[in-house]
């Protein structure tokens, strides 16, 4: 059934999340479950264990590729608001090389405005992305609804796993709590 009709997508993308369990291998499941419990025992500072939680996330999401539209080349979530913390913004400056600007620019609305890590196409910045870039998938058959000048059209579901985004958030709270920003704040 053609997913231009927004129930069709949003049935696909019920049957997407119910498939989710059945992909996921066990020990993957199980070792979420416990996820607080394993930031507990890390060590380091908060880029380490940022980057630890990435790397699980890299574990934890690579199942789930075949359940959804989202591929190399696809680019239209790059045209989202991306919220980054300072630690993100440390990440990417030291993977990429790239320095933050000095001013901060003024808050907008950045839907519909590309990511300035956006090249050909493409993430260059797709080893060091931030959080919301790492869990933000769907889970439709087409990327039709990601457009974004549909994307805010309709109500789809997102993929959380609830004890991934709890230890995000103990992460940050580790530091001085400082309030997200786009990342076309931050960089040119």
């Amino acid at each position: 059934m053609d997913e231009h009709n927004v129930e069709v997508a949003q049935e696909n993308e019920r049957v997407g999340l119910s498939k989710v369990r059945l992909v996921l291998p066990n020990r993957l499941a199980e070792k979420e479950d416990r996820l607080v419990e394993w930031y507990s025992r890390l060590k380091g500072n908060q880029r380490t264990k940022l980057l630890a939680l990435y790397e699980f996330m890299a574990e934890l999401y690579r199942p789930i590729a075949s359940l959804t539209p989202c591929k190399k080349g696809c680019a239209s979530c790059c045209y989202y608001p991306v919220s980054v913390s300072d630690d993100e913004i440390n990440i990417i400056e030291r993977g990429t090389g790239r320095k933050r600007i000095k001013k901060l620019r003024p808050a907008g609305a950045f839907h519909g405005t590309p990511c300035p890590f956006l090249k050909k196409g493409e993430c260059s910045i797709y080893d060091y992305r931030p959080f919301v870039c790492r869990r933000h998938l769907s889970l439709t058959k087409t990327p039709f609804w990601c457009h974004p000048d549909r994307s805010n059209e309709a109500e789809f579901q997102q993929l959380r796993f609830s004890e991934v985004e709890l230890v995000f958030k103990l992460i940050l709270s580790e530091g001085v709590l400082e309030r997200p920003v786009d990342i076309r704040q931050v960089f040119k």
